[in-house]
């Protein structure tokens, strides 16, 4: 018998493997030409990083929805009144209660804890459904008053509307000019960064308003569509009041920090003499030298802050005053009665308050001043930081509030750092309305 008497038996049997691979892939082309083209569901589960991309896609879109849906709601009651637009407000109140429970389920995504694909999963397809009837609920209210409002029969009135509400906001830029000149003498740049482009960007926003109005103007005249038009200068006239409110509420929360800046300190010194009288009773020598080390880092913080000279940001000493305090405070824990601890954090907490307070406002400002451009990620640390603040305020023991209110600044800071991240660099073009 010849060697090579399998070699026919091999020819075969490739022969069949090959035609057999070629069937199986092209039943899978087939497949997902089908699946593609929707002629039958593909019964795969969907891979769980892809759903919570989704997920976090959907977050942004129902946050902005809400957005949307307040201003919508604010030119709708200004026409037709409180009582015409009562359910569009309550459809609003509704949406950021379910918007505010499906960011807390993208927190438990982000965090640092552990989760099943199930959970993964069950969470990322709520949060998706929740996104779903939060924006289709306010689309219908939304297109119901669009729809009123767009009626071009009403558009002769509303660009005489306009024009007086550009020339308010017009009115506002020297008191804004004013203002900028005060901040840049008592703060430093950084204090007040993100509004030192107020009065460009307003004053942008108003050219861009100009023009619109001037084709709505036209159109009336020609009898043609001048309602998109109207929705430019609208939405025009509304970022640059944005801009000017916030530089506004900026000069405040400064005004806020500077006062807040003295207490911290008067604060801070009665901290360190009760730590220095602990320190030195302490029968603990681990004990006294965490509270030595504890001093001399929280004495370090103040004389920095009373050292310093020229404009200042005091929110940001505030912040590295309070944190010193934080670890001397958990270096006085275990020398500290019960009803000490009590003590201090009553103490503590309106402080803790105020910077988590003001983190969540600066942070909150930037987003809306951004939303084409930020991300789940910073909208999910805002809203943990919005309900953690509110548990704080709720806690009925004050050293948990403290805790709370102290995690609620730093996850409003981490809000404001992503959207920067986001939003990329201040040389971005203004953004523009479509």
């Amino acid at each position: 018998m010849s060697s090579l008497w399998w070699v026919p038996s091999l020819v075969v049997f490739g022969t069949t493997a090959l035609i057999i691979v070629g069937v199986v892939l092209a039943v899978k082309a087939r497949r997902r030409r089908a699946i593609a083209s929707g002629r039958i569901a593909d019964t795969r589960p969907e891979p769980i990083e892809h759903l919570e991309v989704r997920a976090g896609q959907a977050l942004v879109q129902a946050d902005e929805a809400v957005r949307r849906g307040v201003e919508e709601h604010a030119f709708a009651a200004a026409q037709f009144g409180v009582d015409e637009t009562a359910a569009f407000a309550a459809a609003i109140e509704s949406a950021r209660g379910r918007l505010s429970e499906a960011f807390e389920l993208r927190q438990r995504l982000s965090d640092f804890t552990p989760d099943t694909d199930a959970d993964r999963r069950a969470w990322s397809e709520s949060i998706l459904q929740a996104c779903t009837n939060i924006e289709s609920t306010l689309d219908e209210h939304t297109d119901a008053f669009v729809g009123r409002r767009s009626e071009e029969r009403l558009a002769p009135e509303r660009v005489a509307s306009l024009r007086a509400l550009r020339t308010q906001v017009e009115a506002r830029i020297p008191d804004a000019v004013a203002t900028l000149a005060r901040l840049s003498k008592l703060y430093a740049p950084a204090a007040f960064a993100d509004q030192r482009d107020a009065v460009t960007t307003a004053t942008a926003q108003l050219a861009e308003a100009d023009t619109a109005l001037s084709r709505a103007e036209s159109a009336v005249a020609a009898t043609e569509p001048a309602v998109p038009a109207l929705e430019k200068a609208e939405g025009a006239c509304r970022d640059a009041t944005t801009a000017l409110d916030a530089l506004a509420r900026a000069e405040e929360r400064l005004a806020d920090a500077d006062t807040e800046l003295r207490e911290a300190i008067v604060e801070a010194e009665r901290a360190l003499a009760e730590a220095s009288e602990l320190r030195d009773s302490s029968e603990i020598p681990d004990a006294a030298e965490r509270i030595a080390s504890g001093i001399t880092e929280l004495r370090r913080v103040l004389d920095t802050v009373s050292a310093s000279t020229g404009p200042q940001t005091p929110l940001r000493s505030v912040d590295d005053i309070r944190f010193a305090q934080a670890r001397l405070d958990d270096a006085l824990a275990s020398a500290r009665s019960a009803q000490q601890r009590i003590d201090s954090a009553r103490e503590t907490l309106s402080g803790a308050l105020f910077s988590a307070t003001s983190h969540l406002d600066t942070a909150r400002e930037f987003i809306a001043a951004n939303r084409g451009r930020v991300g789940p990620d910073a909208r999910t640390r805002l809203a943990e930081a919005e309900r953690q603040l509110a548990l704080a305020k709720a806690a009925g023991d004050p050293v948990e509030a403290v805790d709370i209110a102290r995690r609620a600044a730093r996850l409003a800071q981490d809000a404001g750092d992503l959207a920067h991240y986001d939003a990329g660099p201040r040389t971005a073009p203004i953004k523009r309305h479509s």
